[in-house]
């Protein structure tokens, strides 16, 4: 039997149909605000090389030995600092014998209980080149002589 509908008319139904059916849900949306937070603290940490002094005669040092000390800071960026070496420059041997001597950081006398203040560079340390020497006419005997010095940084 013969259909009476013609290709064009089945096509038509066809779609009919397919725009009866359901589609795609189309989603809600709903958006909110997230917070994020840090906080940069003040750090600082330091870091040292040791401080050789001239060999010493009573009359005066004998050059040739010294050997240049440092001492490197780094704060956070921005973070003012203050830096001392703590102790009484003193240098003392096994058998007790004392010599004083001297301490300075870029070429100028860090005398005891002073501060060197600087700034935090971030990443960069701030580098303190050391030296030293011992003041002529001290009378003690031969020997090794040491001191230990703490190096106090206040942010």
């Amino acid at each position: 039997m013969a259909s009476r509908f013609g290709k064009s008319a089945t096509c038509g139904l066809a779609a009919s149909l397919l725009a009866l059916l359901p589609g795609p849900a189309a989603a809600d949306q709903v958006s909110g605000t997230l917070r994020v937070t840090l906080r940069v603290v003040a750090s600082c940490s330091v870091q040292t090389q040791p401080l050789a002094l001239s060999d010493y005669a009573s009359g005066g040092p004998v050059t040739g030995t010294a050997s240049p000390g440092a001492i490197d800071v780094t704060c956070a960026r921005g973070t003012p600092a203050a830096v001392y070496l703590e102790g009484n420059r003193t240098l003392q041997a096994p058998s007790g014998d004392r010599v004083a001597y001297e301490v300075r950081a870029n070429g100028a006398p860090w005398r005891a209980g002073e501060a060197i203040h600087v700034k935090g560079l971030g990443q960069t340390p701030i580098h303190l080149a050391l030296s030293g020497s011992v003041p002529a006419g001290q009378r003690v005997p031969v020997g090794d002589y040491e001191d230990q010095v703490v190096v106090r940084v206040v942010y």
